[in-house]
């Protein structure tokens, strides 16, 4: 506990007129001269747990995390444009002789002056205001910036590191190759990223300007590569925001002495001010008053706001159009929303807290305090205090937000509160994610988010009952499709993970009151599933490395992959392109072959030629399924048989495909002519068989087994004892479900003896490698495999002894003709097949 008085502290900035919005009623100054520093006041008092020296804030780890995918990003694009970069760098190095020298001189001679004198003069000004440990911490990330820039210049140098990798962040001169990273520039940026600039907007401009000039000189003069800047760059801003975060940075939040002086200075007249704990991030004090109010005052920290930027990033790829709740305004933007709100549910005598001053504390927070409320929050009641009067008082207070259009986007057990003194009065709290001018969707999501966290306290019947007596029938009905986990708040999220059939009560209570309710599948407010967002990034990511290895392929061959292709077999690529071809054929027979009824065969091979499309877009297999069961059902085949013929078809190519590896195997090792390609085939089958025993033993991993094959085996067993009956029905499904794997086999098993001519491995070799690499990339989430597949064929073929250039482009050769080249004539052949309604 510590007595000071407040309105004395030094140093305490005046807020802004702007931060404080309209003119509020102010407490009358106690008697006596004018101050212009505060109003004259007993010593107050002050509880709150003393200040860390420093924190470390979690903005600085998202830097780091950036500039680290921004170094990686630069690094494969300067890969993949290697000799656009090399253009672009002999261009600009021969643009600047027919400059005028004396110009660019003087501007290399400014920057090198202003790079040096402004970081000095910004350590110097610090140590004058008493800041040497900000000093000391610039000090230390730039000797880091200096020795690991120094470090891996050694590294990349070396023979240890990839050429590929000095080829790209060098310069090869007349004089010889340049530095791969600039170590000057990455100690500079790495101290001033740590000193910071005392809130100088216009010396940081003018300060990264002059780096940017810098940088540009640089690069005209011949001296660093452009990736290699870029690089250095990066790695600069990484180090020295590392060392923010592992170190902390001074602790420079308001205390609640500057909140009480702040307050004081709004003639609120404070007395005393108590540490309430952080919520959502935010800062709370309990303020008293010299006239006896108390403020609850909420404190928003600009370096707090980056917390949940990720999150609320992720969300708003996730969502689309309302559902989006977090806001990404800055830190004044989120002050001023959260400010309308309160006025406009003030307005709209609808009960909030009242909001009497908003104040900034300095250049990164500010403050609201509102008049407390002797109230408590719906979560923190008793069973039997939720009377059907407190849920009826409830909806109330969301059919004003309705009728006025405003939108909480809030209404969480943690938002709600009840007066202590009046219980049937309702307070709203937490406006930040709130709207104004809100549409029906809107409403509809907060009677959705409503009805939720009340069933959670008082039962789904209680709660639809009386919500339909305050909304009418109509609205409770209308919120039927929102009931929706990914719809509603993080707290009513974790609440019903205690009550997992809650939702489907809720729904169940809705239909049985209101049967003829207009709409009661989900509404579609997800843009990309968690699923979705994973497969894209995995595919993207798969895309530039797989790019990367192209590029790598034409610095180790001296050759290009397209001169590689074009140096190819043309007769061995014939064959390849007519076992792709073919398999395509076998997909249709194996479909035929599961259903009794006839499939018209052109149509059947559409569908195929159209799963080639549709498979660039989903996971392995699941595009294709999905497709053909669609196929079905336009034939008139009932869905659950429908689905069953296509599960039982995945479920037996799931046992052939472990029989071919099995029988592959034996031949493979039996059959080959190096002892390492035996060696390597043998530990191929035991590794199959130790994942197989793995998964059997461990109880999360056989529950997750039988979660992922269920689908194919359920229903499977009578459909395969129909096909069984019919001879030709079992040819057609036996034939095509192994031509499908063998014809695959055949195609890598060309393209490999189209590059190697009679090198090539065996083709039980290849067979082997195709059928283990993928049942290994089907597990993996990336559309059609990409990169899953890339990298398991070429890292195969390598083993086998086979030069990785041109088992590289194998492999790209086996997947253009089988995946990439297919994709046009199946999307055309999705277009004809729409166009007739067959799918």
């Amino acid at each position: 506990m510590v007595v000071t008085n407040v309105p004395s502290v030094p140093n305490v900035p005046k807020a802004s007129s702007r931060a404080g919005g309209p003119d509020l009623p102010r407490v009358p100054r106690p008697a006596g001269p004018a101050d212009p520093a505060g109003p004259s006041l007993p010593p107050s008092v002050l509880d709150e747990p003393e200040a860390v020296g420093r924190i470390r804030g979690r903005a600085d780890l998202i830097r780091v995390l950036f500039g680290g995918l921004m170094i990686a990003a630069t690094v494969a694009l300067g890969q993949i444009g290697a000799h656009t970069t090399s253009g672009l760098e002999s261009d600009l190095h021969s643009g600047a002789q027919f400059g005028p020298v004396f110009v660019i001189s003087a501007v290399a001679v400014l920057t090198n002056v202003a790079t040096a004198v402004i970081p000095i003069g910004l350590a110097i000004e610090r140590l004058v205001r008493g800041d040497g440990g900000r000093v000391a911490d610039a000090v230390i990330a730039a000797a880091f910036g200096c020795g690991v820039t120094g470090g891996l210049n050694v590294w990349i140098t070396s023979s240890h590191a990839p050429h590929w990798l000095m080829t790209e962040l060098t310069r090869h001169l007349d004089s010889g190759a340049t530095a791969p990273l600039h170590i000057y520039l990455a100690t500079v940026i790495a101290f001033l990223t740590v000193l910071g600039f005392n809130d100088r907007p216009s010396l940081r401009t003018f300060t990264w300007l002059c780096v940017a000039v810098y940088l540009t000189a640089t690069l005209v003069g011949g001296d660093s590569a452009l990736i290699g800047l870029v690089v250095t760059y990066f790695l600069g801003r990484g180090i020295g925001f590392g060392w923010r975060y592992v170190c902390g940075v001074a602790n420079e939040r308001p205390t609640g002495e500057i909140v009480l002086a702040t307050l004081a200075r709004a003639d609120l007249a404070p007395v005393s001010c108590r540490w309430q704990g952080e919520r959502d991030d935010v800062r709370r004090y309990e303020v008293h008053c010299a006239d006896g109010r108390r403020l609850d005052v909420a404190v928003l920290d600009r370096d707090r706001q980056a917390v949940g930027l990720i999150y609320r990033v992720y969300r708003r790829i996730r969502l689309r159009g309302p559902a989006q709740r977090g806001t990404l305004y800055s830190l004044r933007r989120t002050v001023e929303h959260e400010a309308l709100l309160s006025y406009a549910l003030a307005d709209a005598d609808i009960d909030t807290p009242r909001l009497v001053a908003v104040r900034e504390l300095g250049a990164d927070s500010t403050l609201l305090a509102y008049e407390h409320v002797p109230a408590r929050r719906l979560e923190e009641l008793a069973d039997e205090e939720f009377t059907d009067e407190l849920v009826y008082d409830v909806w109330r207070a969301v059919r004003d937000l309705g009728r006025h259009q405003i939108a909480h986007r809030s209404l969480a057990l943690d938002s709600i509160l009840v007066d202590d003194r009046d219980p049937r009065r309702i307070w709203l709290t937490e406006l930040r994610n709130g709207e104004i001018a809100a549409d029906e969707l809107q409403h509809l999501l907060d009677v959705a988010e409503t009805m939720t966290a009340l069933a959670l306290r008082a039962g789904p019947e209680r709660t639809v009952r009386i919500g339909t007596r305050v909304l009418g029938e109509e609205h409770i009905s209308a919120a039927l499709p929102f009931l929706q986990p990914i719809l509603l708040t993080r707290t009513t999220r974790v609440a019903l993970r205690k009550s997992k059939r809650l939702l489907p009560r809720l729904r169940e209570q809705i239909l049985e009151l209101h049967p003829h309710a207009p709409t009661t599948e989900p509404v579609k407010l997800e843009r990309l599933k968690p699923r979705t967002i994973l497969a894209v990034t995995a595919g993207c990511f798969a895309v530039c490395v797989l790019m990367l290895e192209l590029a790598s392929v034409g610095n180790e061959s001296g050759h290009s992959t397209w001169q590689l292709l074009a140096d190819a077999s043309p007769w061995w690529l014939l064959v390849a392109a007519a076992a792709a071809g073919l398999t395509y054929v076998a997909a249709a027979m194996q479909l035929a072959g599961y259903i009794p009824e006839q499939l018209p065969r052109r149509q059947n091979l559409m569908v195929q030629f159209a799963s080639s499309f549709i498979a660039l877009f989903t996971p392995a297999a699941v595009g294709g399924v999905a497709l053909n069961v669609r196929f079905l059902q336009r034939r008139g085949i009932p869905t659950g048989p429908a689905v069953s013929a296509v599960g039982a078809g995945q479920a037996v190519g799931f046992v052939i495909h472990v029989v071919l590896i099995a029988v592959f195997g034996f031949f493979a090792s039996g059959g080959a002519t190096h002892d390492e390609a035996s060696t390597t085939m043998i530990a191929i089958l035991l590794a199959i068989a130790v994942i197989v025993m793995i998964t059997l033993t461990v109880a999360p991993l056989r529950r997750l087994a039988k979660r992922r094959l269920a689908p194919f085996f359920e229903g499977s067993l009578p459909r395969l004892l129909d096909v069984a009956q019919n001879p030709r029905k079992l040819a057609l499904a036996l034939g095509g479900t192994v031509s499908l794997s063998l014809l695959n086999a055949l195609c890598l098993w060309s393209c490999v003896h189209a590059l190697s001519g009679s090198s090539s491995p065996n083709y039980p070799t290849v067979a082997l490698m195709y059928l283990t690499v993928q049942a290994i990339s089907s597990a993996i989430p990336t559309p059609a495999g990409m990169g899953a597949v890339e990298f398991g064929l070429g890292g195969a073929l390598t083993i086998t002894g086979m030069a990785k250039p041109s088992a590289v482009v194998a492999v790209l050769a086996y997947r253009l003709l089988t995946t990439y080249l297919p994709a046009a004539p199946g999307y055309l052949a999705l277009s004809r097949l729409r166009e007739r309604r067959a799918v």
